[in-house]
């Protein structure tokens, strides 16, 4: 027997979410509704809809369509097309702290190499969050400009490249901090892309496996500890730590030369290898199609029904019943037109020819944001809590190696060796964030909000704590705590950002929001270094202080999306 587009859809849909569809070129039918917030006609925006954050907008006509799509991904459920699009956004993740995790571990090694004082260790953190601000403000853009495939793939090879040249200044503190400020360019580009590719991608019910990929972070994390131990701790190849760099003695004295301390040279070659593996991996094995949102929001509705197509013979399932009359018959029930962008297939030419004047025109349209009151308050506070997370982040990444680094082998109570032994016991944890936030974010009483305020407070807690004890075993237990919550919390935040924003802006709206944690990462290394050279305490209260202030924020996050559609 024969089976209607209309009748596969029907039988998709649960009851509560059943559309009536008739047999003509103008179809009329309900939209796919997931939640009863979304069946709102007026927007509201009270206070005690905030603090259960049941605000919500009416559907506008790009929502109401992407439902329809909605429906589609729902039907291929977690598909072998899926599978691999979380697993290349987790290699992004992967690369994402792995890089950070890397230099923070050598650079003790390059600051004795080049005779950095204590005043400047935070320039090349500064320097590298610079990068990633511009990468992930420049990168946001582009993905809502050039679209997702373009952008997915340049993040890993500009990382690569100038990775890779990394290891070859001699005795130029300066022109390191240069090349990784580039490094970080594409370095930048990848959570805000990465989630945003993983959301479009995968179907309602497997929505929770994008905070999951922040397994992939502590992953990277425990890897570079590993690569770190394998080179730039081994004597061989680590200059004496009592050794004064030979920038800062006469001639003929013993120094830390850099044939002797080759291996935080060798350390960012392999980094830089495995990104350029990535990039491969992204570009040249797997076939990666551009975002059917993606596609809707710029008006190449045909273009959209044929992903979904390619992606349904890519998964072995039965052909998309989706049709241009349905979006069609939504155009006939809107009185008043949406501001959805419209256009024909571009070639890749005219894409390319396009690109300046469609980041302009970007520009103008994110205006949308701020004149709607619940986008525009969810903007807000997201944006002071990735300032306060990546302020305590950066903070903690920065200092904290540097602090263990000296209670052990300037007290005498370990080596260089012991200590990189302790750094890997300390990151590996880290994986039981991620999973703490997989189950977190659909528990009834926590979901997406709670779970950020609870992970948040925990996070600053263990940094407190730290300014009370003086033992490695306490120091050691604490940064593993600090580091479990601070994945908990990093992968619902990464997660949840991109979901509150429709793919018209969502793009944008990650990379702003980025840029915007990467500019306080920007300034927290300078206002720490000057506490590591007082060897005071305040660097452990400034980061207790950002990430308490991001808790706060969570507490008045309007929109709770356990439940509820992404469009």
């Amino acid at each position: 027997m024969n089976v209607s587009p209309t009748e596969r859809n029907q039988a998709h849909l649960s009851e509560n979410e059943k559309v009536s569809f008739e047999e003509n070129p103008r179809p009329n039918f309900e939209i796919p509704i997931y939640n009863d917030v979304e069946r709102v006609d007026q927007t509201d925006l009270s206070f005690a809809a905030i603090l259960k954050g049941t605000a919500a907008n009416p559907l506008n006509t790009f929502e109401k369509k992407a439902a329809l799509i909605n429906v589609e991904i729902d039907k291929f459920g977690l598909g072998k097309y899926q599978i691999c699009i979380w697993f290349l956004c987790g290699f992004g993740y992967f690369l994402d702290l792995a890089w950070s995790q890397g230099v923070g571990l050598i650079s003790t090694a390059i600051y004795q190499e080049m005779g950095v004082p204590d005043t400047k260790t935070g320039n090349i953190f500064a320097i590298a969050n610079a990068g990633l601000a511009v990468g992930a403000l420049g990168f946001g853009l582009a993905v809502d400009v050039i679209g997702r495939k373009w952008a997915f793939n340049l993040t890993c090879l500009i990382t690569s490249v100038f990775g890779l040249l990394l290891a070859a200044p001699k005795y130029n503190y300066s022109a390191i901090c240069g090349i990784y400020f580039l490094a970080s360019l594409g370095l930048g580009g990848n959570i805000p892309i990465d989630a945003t590719i993983a959301l479009e991608f995968l179907p309602q019910k497997r929505r929770f496996l994008v905070a999951f990929l922040a397994m992939w972070q502590p992953i990277g994390v425990a890897l570079a500890s590993a690569i770190a131990y394998g080179t730039a701790a081994k004597p061989a190849w680590r200059c004496d730590p009592k050794l004064l760099s030979c920038r800062a003695v006469a001639a003929g004295k013993p120094c830390c030369t850099v044939s002797s301390n080759m291996g935080w040279r060798y350390n960012v070659i392999i980094l830089g290898c495995m990104t350029l593996a990535v990039f491969v991996l992204r570009y040249f094995v797997f076939t990666f199609h551009e975002s059917p949102k993606f596609l809707l929001a710029r008006g190449r509705e045909a273009e959209a029904i044929e992903v979904l197509h390619k992606i349904a013979k890519f998964n072995k399932q039965p052909p998309p019943a989706l049709t241009l009359e349905m979006f069609a018959a939504i155009d006939d029930q809107v009185s008043s037109s949406e501001n959805m962008a419209t256009g024909d297939p571009q070639s890749t030419a005219a894409t390319t020819k396009k690109v300046i004047s469609g980041f302009g025109k970007e520009l103008a349209r994110l205006k949308g944001i701020f004149t709607n009151r619940l986008s525009a308050l969810t903007f807000v506070l997201l944006a002071i809590a990735y300032m306060g997370d990546y302020w305590s982040f950066n903070l903690a990444g920065a200092f904290l190696p540097i602090i263990l680094f000296r209670n052990n082998v300037n007290n005498g109570r370990g080596s260089v060796s012991d200590t990189y032994q302790q750094y890997m016991i300390i990151y590996f944890p880290g994986i039981i964030g991620a999973a703490l936030a997989l189950f977190s974010v659909n528990l009834p009483l926590l979901g997406r909000k709670w779970s950020l305020v609870f992970s948040a407070i925990c996070q600053g807690l263990a940094m407190a704590m730290y300014t009370q004890v003086d033992s490695t075993v306490a120091f050691v237990g604490l940064n593993a705590l600090e580091y479990i919550m601070q994945t908990y919390f990093n992968a619902i935040l990464y997660a949840s950002a991109p979901e509150l924003f429709d793919t018209v802006y969502r793009g944008s709206v990650s990379g702003m929001l980025s840029c915007t944690g990467r500019l306080a990462g920007i300034v927290a290394p300078y206002a720490g270094a000057q506490f590591l050279a007082a060897k005071s305490s305040g660097i452990l209260w400034l980061g207790a202080g950002g990430i308490w202030l991001s808790s706060l924020a969570m507490v008045f996050l309007p929109v709770e999306m356990k439940n509820r559609q992404m469009f």
